[in-house]
């Protein structure tokens, strides 16, 4: 089965992932958005290159279609709570931690199933990923499990983003994003059952899409 080889651990298909997650952080309204956008945007490609392989641009652009939704109708509540980052960021410090873990959880999730998607030959066209990319979404929406956890106790001990982040940009890695990969590195393995039955839920979730 494909899913039982995507379980291993390499930094530079969750380099991206992680990075994404933690932009949450950012403690400036509309630049955090920007940053998570900017390294959401290089997980497909990131993941397809730890691999050797590439992904088609038609392909790239499916996967970077929003699941979540939300437009305009979204748009009262993103400048509230942006316009709360920047009053009082003590008030949403818990809200902000819970937020980055989740974002952070999500988006691990969202490397670990492009990576199995890749491996079970969904990404080879425009059809194919457009089923594998709505079987995508609607797992990350209903999945729960321990990466949650994890990434908690990461966003905690994660101080100085916006500069680690910034040197990521350059390509380069902070002490901070050093000590991240270092934590995940030494935990990875904790998940392969979880993982495994993940993917699992998605073949079953892609078969009866392609069936129906």
């Amino acid at each position: 089965m494909p899913y039982a080889r995507t379980t291993d651990f390499e930094w530079s298909r969750y380099a991206d992932a992680t990075l994404a997650g933690l932009s949450v952080l950012i403690p400036i309204p509309f630049m955090d958005d920007a940053f998570e956008a900017f390294f959401r945007k290089r997980i497909p490609g990131a993941v397809a290159e730890s691999r050797g392989r590439t992904i088609p641009g038609e392909v790239r652009a499916v996967l970077q279609k929003e699941g979540g939704g939300g437009g305009c109708a979204a748009l009262p509540v993103y400048l509230t709570v942006g316009l709360l980052k920047r009053l009082s960021r003590k008030l949403l410090y818990f809200f902000t931690v819970k937020q980055a873990a989740d974002r952070l959880s999500y988006y691990w999730y969202r490397a670990f199933l492009v990576d199995h998607m890749l491996a079970s030959g969904h990404l080879e066209s425009t059809e194919l990923a457009r089923v594998a990319h709505q079987t995508m979404e609607e797992l990350l929406a209903t999945t729960t499990g321990p990466l949650p956890l994890l990434a908690r106790q990461m966003v905690t001990q994660m101080h100085n983003v916006l500069p680690a982040l910034r040197q990521a940009r350059r390509g380069e890695e902070a002490d901070e994003v050093r000590k991240t990969r270092n934590l995940l590195e030494r935990r990875w393995s904790d998940f392969a059952e979880h993982l495994t039955a993940v993917a699992a839920r998605y073949d079953e979730a892609y078969a009866r899409k392609r069936g129906a």
